[in-house]
């Protein structure tokens, strides 16, 4: 998904006429990415990071991990890429840390409470719509049509310090009115789930029921196409847009859900076959993953690299995500072989423990 947004406009991200062809495999590509990955797996990593929260005790220092996470979310929303989400989880982990010793029920229905937020608040700007005051209906446009299209096109073509301040603009908005509206209770809610799955065990060999699957795919993929008809066939009007939005979000939890249990089902069936072993690789140095994409798609799109900026098509951007993914894969196997964690991993231990090696792997862990 981040892709749409290191090669096109940001509105583009939300509303896909005012940039770009919907027009066969263009809305193909665009529709498969909203219904299957949009959100889905934001909320996956925020549960994932929420389990890790409870995973390390107070020697790891969760408190101090946490600062220099906002750290280095502050250095990658000003300096390469304006859609960071490592601020928003260091800044909600903080306040997450305080459900660490919640019981898993406890955990699960709060989490689920603060997931309903950002739905709601979304719905409500829709009920009065065109009650607004004219500042707050002008925000919410600014995102949905084709007002910056313009100067984003003009600023991201440009070099490095003639991005800074949209860049700046749009970070600033996301770790502020964005954080406090919407993505702050999503990361809050999913951070609760995962901290609740951990403890019913659903990383160490539990199964969900075929039912309890069915009913998560068939929900969240219901919801989810419920928002994707309602913006298509509205035209992506703002006000239709607006409550296909709230059913949008609802829908990706269980859908993050269905996912996230599919492929624990798949790797306890494959075990330890070589495709498990790889992507395994990868999730073990994520953090150095996740900073890698978004220099490289800066690098590929923006005019301070290749300026390819708004010269390709989702088809096109949609291909290059998987190729790209692919060939991390390959380098994280690679890494893996020879050192315990990846490069960013060391760095952020190190500056909270002291302790910066990259460790490395015994002759008979190395394949």
């Amino acid at each position: 998904m981040n892709i749409q947004s290191f090669a096109m406009p940001h509105a583009a991200y939300l509303n896909p006429t005012v940039f770009g062809s919907l027009e066969g495999l263009e809305g193909l590509a665009w529709g498969v990415g909203r219904v299957l990955f949009d959100f889905k797996f934001l909320n996956l990593f925020a549960m994932l990071f929420g389990a890790s929260l409870l995973l390390g005790g107070e020697e790891t220092r969760p408190r101090v991990r946490l600062l220099w996470l906002i750290g280095f979310g502050l250095l990658h929303a000003y300096g390469v890429w304006y859609g960071d989400v490592l601020f928003t989880y260091g800044v909600v982990g903080l306040l997450a840390l305080g459900a660490r010793g919640w019981s898993a029920g406890r955990q699960a229905a709060v989490g689920a409470g603060l997931l309903l937020v950002g739905p709601a608040l979304t719905a409500l700007y829709g009920l009065c719509f065109d009650r607004l005051p004219g500042w707050l209906l002008q925000a919410v446009l600014e995102h949905l049509d084709a007002r910056s299209v313009p100067s984003e096109l003009a600023a991201f073509r440009g070099g490095w310090l003639e991005q800074l301040p949209v860049r700046a603009r749009l970070a600033f908005e996301g770790q502020t009115t964005g954080l406090l509206l919407d993505t702050g209770w999503r990361a809050a809610g999913c951070m609760l789930l995962g901290m609740a799955a951990l403890q019913r065990g659903a990383f160490e060999g539990w199964r969900p029921g075929k039912l309890v699957l069915g009913a998560a795919w068939g929900l969240g993929l219901g919801l989810t196409g419920a928002g994707l008809w309602l913006q298509w066939s509205s035209g992506f009007a703002p006000r239709a847009w607006v409550f296909a939005q709230a059913i949008h979000e609802l829908g990706a939890v269980p859908l993050a859900v269905a996912i996230g249990l599919s492929v624990l089902a798949i790797e306890r069936r494959g075990g330890a076959s070589a495709v498990v072993d790889a992507v395994a690789n990868l999730g073990r140095m994520a953090f150095s993953a996740y900073l890698m994409h978004s220099l490289v798609g800066t690098l590929v799109f923006g005019g301070h690299g290749l300026g390819l900026f708004g010269t390709w098509g989702r088809g096109a951007l949609l291909v290059a995500a998987f190729v790209f993914w692919s060939g991390q894969v390959l380098v994280a196997r690679w890494w893996s072989a020879r050192f315990r964690v990846g490069p960013l991993e060391a760095l952020w231990r190190g500056l909270v423990r002291g302790d910066f090696s990259l460790g490395s792997r015994a002759p008979q862990a190395s394949r």
